[in-house]
């Protein structure tokens, strides 16, 4: 299996059983060539008999692999989230004592295998490049944590859910009634949103395997696009929106 690429980050509640939770969101704009997930040697303790050069007796403790990124889009409340700190009349405040909370991390490649870290404990710090070719970064590095059941640390072949329609497509009026998607699985959906932002979307609510969508009116003359991402069965599958200009 070739495993390449990255097609998003997503972050949810820290889940120390060590089950994935079901609602999770894309955690913001991953700095091209940032993302890597790598795994230190083992520390070796090596015995010997006198005078001889080949040990006895190798005793390996292994390291967890660990992911490191960086994110472009940072606002004020992603500094608290993240670095720690408070938010008051939208500035951010931080005097390097608060607690950041263990977060739940999935990591979708492009293809081949998806990771997942149940139990994260992340490690965010400012990198500031103010040069004319720089750019406000903050950088992660995340560590899996002890779960109570399960593996701290997860990789699975990248699947697929199957919907029907694998598209929507809405005129420039509001839809108040809204379309639906339907899941083919065996549960129930787990998960629905839209991309962040993406305030013309009014609702998206699920109930079952049916996914909702609402949209508001479009009163500008281009159209314009979303993705609806759901999960159900642990799979994922995204559905383009769009919408006519008017």
């Amino acid at each position: 299996m070739i495993t390449l690429g990255l097609s998003q980050i997503t972050v949810g509640t820290a889940a120390e059983n060590g089950i994935m939770p079901g609602n999770m969101t894309k955690i913001g704009k991953t700095y091209k060539n940032t993302c890597k997930i790598s795994q230190e040697k083992a520390e070796v303790k090596e015995h010997y008999e006198e005078g001889m050069a080949a040990p006895e007796v190798r005793r390996k403790s292994k390291k967890i692999p660990v992911l490191v990124f960086s994110l472009m889009n940072a606002d004020p409340q992603m500094l608290a989230d993240y670095i720690g700190g408070t938010v008051t009349d939208g500035k951010w405040g931080y005097d390097g004592t608060e607690v950041v909370a263990n977060k739940a991390i999935h990591v979708e490649s492009e293809m081949g295998m998806v990771f997942d870290i149940p139990n994260a404990d992340i490690e965010a710090v400012i990198n500031h490049d103010a040069s004319a070719e720089g750019i406000f970064l903050v950088d992660f590095t995340v560590t899996p944590c002890a779960v109570t059941s399960g593996k701290p640390f997860n990789a699975a072949p990248k699947t697929t859910l199957t919907v029907s329609p694998t598209s929507l497509s809405f005129t420039n009026a509001v839809n108040s009634t809204g379309k639906t998607v339907t899941a083919s699985s065996t549960g129930n959906v787990t998960s629905a949103h839209v991309a962040e932002g993406c305030d013309w979307v009014t609702a998206v609510t699920y109930s079952g395997k049916v996914v909702t969508v609402k949209v508001a009116a479009n009163p500008n003359t281009d159209a314009r696009s979303t993705v609806l991402t759901i999960v159900a069965d642990g799979k994922t599958q995204t559905v383009p929106i769009t919408q006519d200009g008017a």
